[in-house]
């Protein structure tokens, strides 16, 4: 947090209201734009990309904002704390900001190493938030979105915001980290997350099949795991599910099912265009 002040209560409402702000104006703008364009101004032109056909109703929409809101509050109040407590001395994370203290290898490095740490935490919280125990308390309200939309990325009940969160904390507490890297990360991390709830795929024919992007993600995997619950657990990449046998067993073929709709519904609008040409 790019923050310079006394530490008192001004400048805790200082920083409080700086990240608020700085959380918010990165999120509703980008997945807004991207509900916007692709949802709604150019919704027949991406219709051969939609992984579910069916569009969610406003309701649903309305409460995924009203819910994204209440994470950001959450995010907000963790990164804040955490900057107060640092600066007061009381838990000084190992958040650095001169380049200098350590070398490129090493901070490109320790970015490599925050996203595998991430992956790794998201995957396992992930599946205790499926537990009996936590689901009806905690994620169901993530999966009210069973059709998400870029809306539903931060849709979460503020106990997992809470944990979706503290993942960065921890690793900040351990490993020296520059500030760069963290925002960078952080950034990342968010678009990410809005496009695999997108509702739309854009990825290529055979790639959730093929010997190396197996290993990626795709936005039809987590559509997937709203439709269906449990099952792919995974973030960025499908390392864990394919290890832990967590994959839905149909989610190539349901992968294979998407792309073909979609080419078969693009080469239709192709031929049409096509015949308008002739006849025009």
């Amino acid at each position: 947090m790019p923050l310079s002040c006394n530490l008192d209560w001004s400048c805790a409402f200082q920083a409080l209201f700086t990240q608020l702000f700085m959380n918010t104006i990165r999120y509703f703008p980008i997945a807004g734009i991207l509900f916007f364009v692709i949802w709604v101004w150019k919704k027949d032109f991406f219709s051969p990309y939609r992984i579910q056909l069916k569009f969610p109703e406003n309701d649903k929409l309305i409460y995924e904002i009203k819910q994204s809101f209440t994470t950001l509050v959450v995010f907000t109040f963790i990164g804040t704390t955490v900057f107060l407590l640092s600066k007061s001395g009381i838990a000084k994370t190992k958040i650095y900001r001169d380049f200098s203290e350590h070398s490129w290898t090493y901070v490109i490095s320790t970015y490599i190493v925050l996203l595998i740490w991430h992956e790794t935490f998201f995957y396992w919280v992930h599946r205790l938030m499926h537990s009996k125990r936590f689901y009806g308390l905690i994620h169901s309200v993530h999966h009210k979105s069973v059709n998400p939309s870029p809306l539903a990325a931060y849709n979460f009940h503020y106990l997992e915001a809470f944990l979706e969160a503290i993942y960065l904390p921890i690793f900040a507490y351990i490993v020296p980290i520059h500030y760069g890297v963290l925002i960078f990360h952080t950034f990342q991390a968010m678009l990410m997350n809005i496009y695999f709830h997108l509702g739309y795929e854009f990825y290529p024919k055979g790639f959730a099949r093929n010997l190396i992007f197996k290993w990626i993600n795709t936005t039809t995997h987590h559509n997937l795991h709203h439709s269906k619950f449990n099952g792919n657990y995974s973030l960025y990449f499908n390392f864990w599910d394919r290890i832990m046998g967590t994959n839905f067993k149909n989610y190539e073929e349901y992968y294979d099912k998407v792309i073909e709709r979609r080419e078969s519904e693009l080469k239709l609008r192709d031929s049409e265009n096509k015949k308008d040409v002739i006849f025009a």
